[in-house]
């Protein structure tokens, strides 16, 4: 490998880790600083379900319409739940301390164990639409539907990490450095 080469990547890991710690380090918002806003924000991928299970059941072109409107309700919660949660999901673990790491580890794991639940409720209306056709000649979902669903059910699921460490999360308190006196 090049050694300027090399040595340019590493500049660039240098620059970018200094500037994710200096967003870190920036204060919150006043109304993203509070444990309930941060609970809040973090029954958004809720909104981005329902609104895809709606989009689904609608027909025609407010398929697209609702499926946009998940896509940047999608987009601008993560990029806020990011925010409250000072990015902890997205920083390298070198930049982080031991809580820090643990907190992550722990989000993600309920964050796969709520993505199981998401396929599981999918499971459960897929069953219920084929139940419905065979007894009742009804469908929940046209074959359309089921994309629009799949795609909110994708977005849904990008959410859920964030929204589990937003849902737990404390700011830590800052101690003095030195107790000397």
């Amino acid at each position: 490998m090049n050694p300027t080469r090399t040595g340019r990547r590493s500049n660039l890991r240098a620059a970018s880790h200094a500037r994710l710690q200096e967003q870190r380090q920036q204060p919150l918002p006043a109304w993203l600083a509070t444990r309930t806003a941060r609970r809040a924000l973090a029954l958004l991928p809720v909104a981005t379900f329902a609104l895809g299970v709606l989009a689904a059941t609608a027909g025609g072109g407010f398929n697209t319409a609702l499926i946009s409107g998940a896509t940047a309700l999608t987009s601008y919660a993560l990029a806020v739940l990011r925010r409250a949660t000072r990015m902890l999901d997205n920083v390298p673990e070198n930049l982080l301390d031991e809580r820090e790491i643990s907190d992550r580890d722990h989000a993600y794991r309920r964050g796969f164990r709520l993505t199981l639940l998401l396929l599981g409720a999918l499971t459960l209306l897929a069953v219920l639409n084929s139940f419905l056709v065979q007894e009742a000649g009804v469908q929940l979902f046209e074959p359309v539907g089921w994309m629009v669903l799949l795609v909110a059910s994708f977005l849904t699921a990008t959410m859920l990490p964030a929204a589990a460490l937003a849902w737990n999360w404390r700011e830590p308190v800052l101690e003095p450095d030195d107790f000397d006196e």
